[in-house]
């Protein structure tokens, strides 16, 4: 049995915090997925299911993204350490977690090499230690054997084989792996995704107009926008929330996540994220001051409630406030408190009742063919702080976390897909639906959900369901 251990140090690093500020560390994109998920993945594909992470700084950061790897079929739990303290002294203060196996240990910003299609499991003797280090990243396999005596030098071990990979130690590097990634074999490994072809993948949500081009090999994440007479590729690696605009190009480029490149603005070589333009070559990192050419993409834009269904929610509720006094004395309406995610990937949530309707009465046949129960949400899409239509609203689980992690965004709404199809009671259908919704959203399908529920419940006495309200 062999175990892991992901040593983690952040203080005193202040290279990456110059090129991209308010990144964690271990949490940098190289091909559109964080550094420490290739080292998950390798654990994973080595039959490890194990894993301590170990930290000088990010042990919280990680904690909320990662909780305890259910998401990944993993046992994850966490440590922390003193800045500057050796692998030797980490090993040892972690030893009840350590001991009786053997142990893999991944240390600084290393990127281990992998192939999905044929994962092999690691094995090492009770007494050997292996490794290579080159002063600020390294991989050890250590046999349970040996680990109350281990060598006080571990960065003096040389040994090429069985783990491969490279460190990062620099933007230069960090570019270049990028750039290997993108050219290389990427199928073989673990990228969100799908693959388009061979050097391909891409993600949700991903609109090319008809006039754009672009050319393999190419990374695209989710929610991306390519305009009008846009060049994009080869290799290139565009993240999350991306806006490409009319005209631009862009080759052997990696732009991070909630970027927009203006028009016809020409980019080749660089790192861009946000304002930043960065020479891999060089390192200059330059602050473009200009929004049109370069600047952030506000990240939380696919949650803000649009104009639109600001403008029809307060229409609804201002059609719904008569009814809904007329009829709320006669009714008695019993609810339960949960906690319901209001973010994806952001430790948000609010506290929310959920509805059992009343009882079958003229009244109660009243309120819900009217729609009443969602009266007092249309406050909250009215303030932009729900969406009218949108996602399914989930409670808190470790569950329903890792599955929004999985959607291009996600943004809770006063109306679901789910509803509209008649699938409220039914969990597995309303993942799928959830997964639909993501591809077919748009304003017009918006409004054919919030009429689609509406006049379904005009016409229907037969259908009680649970309803989730909120309350601040």
């Amino acid at each position: 049995m062999m175990k892991a251990l992901l040593y983690c140090p952040v203080r005193g690093n202040t290279e990456w915090n110059r090129y991209f500020p308010g990144y964690p560390v271990y949490m940098l994109p190289f091909a559109n997925k964080p550094a420490i998920e290739f080292m998950l993945d390798y654990c994973i594909l080595s039959g490890i299911r194990d894993v301590r992470i170990v930290s000088d700084e990010e042990s919280d950061i990680l904690r909320a993204q990662y909780r305890n790897g259910e998401m990944f079929g993993l046992n994850i739990s966490f440590g922390g350490m003193p800045p500057g303290q050796s692998i030797k002294l980490t090993i040892r203060q972690n030893m009840a977690f350590c001991r009786g196996c053997d142990l893999l240990v991944f240390s600084g910003l290393f990127l281990p090499e992998y192939d999905k299609r044929n994962p092999r499991e690691l094995s090492i003797g009770a007494d050997e230690v292996k490794g290579c280090s080159d002063g600020s990243a390294a991989w050890y396999l250590i046999g349970h054997g040996i680990l109350d005596n281990l060598p006080d030098d571990m960065s003096g071990l040389r040994d090429d084989a069985p783990v491969s990979g490279a460190s990062v130690t620099d933007i230069h590097g960090y570019y270049m792996h990028n750039m290997r990634l993108a050219g290389s074999d990427i199928e073989k490994y673990n990228l969100p995704g799908f693959s388009e072809g061979k050097h391909s993948f891409v993600g949700y949500d991903v609109r090319i107009s008809r006039s754009a081009r672009v050319k393999s090999p190419v990374i695209l994440g989710n929610g991306i926008q390519f305009g009008h007479g846009v060049h994009a590729g080869p290799n290139i690696i565009v993240g999350d929330n991306c806006i490409i605009d009319n005209g631009a190009t862009v080759l052997n480029s990696v732009v991070l996540g909630n970027t927009y490149v203006g028009r016809n603005v020409e980019i080749s070589g660089k790192i861009c994220s946000g304002n930043h333009l960065i020479d891999p070559e060089s390192g200059t990192c330059f602050v473009v001051p200009n929004e049109s050419v370069l600047s952030e993409v506000e990240p939380d834009e696919y949650g803000r409630c649009p104009v639109y269904q600001r403008i029809l929610a307060l229409l609804l509720l201002l059609l719904q406030t008569l009814p809904y006094v007329l009829l709320r004395p006669f009714l008695e309406i019993h609810s339960t408190l949960a906690e319901c995610l209001m973010g994806n990937g952001r430790k948000r949530t609010v506290s929310v009742n959920r509805y059992v309707l009343p009882q079958d009465s003229l009244a109660g046949r009243l309120f819900r063919g009217l729609t009443l129960n969602k009266y007092h949400l249309l406050f909250f899409a009215v303030a932009g702080k729900l969406r009218l239509v949108g996602n399914r609203l989930l409670e808190v689980t470790d569950h329903n976390e890792a599955f929004i992690r999985d959607l291009p965004g996600y943004a809770p709404g006063v109306f679901s897909c789910s509803e509209y199809l008649g699938h409220e009671n039914e969990p597995y259908q309303i993942e799928l639906d959830e997964h639909f919704y993501a591809y077919a959203m748009n304003c017009w399908f918006n409004i054919k959900i919030l009429l689609g529920v509406l006049r379904h419940n005009l016409s229907s006495d037969d259908r009680i369901p649970q309803q989730r309200g909120v309350f601040e």
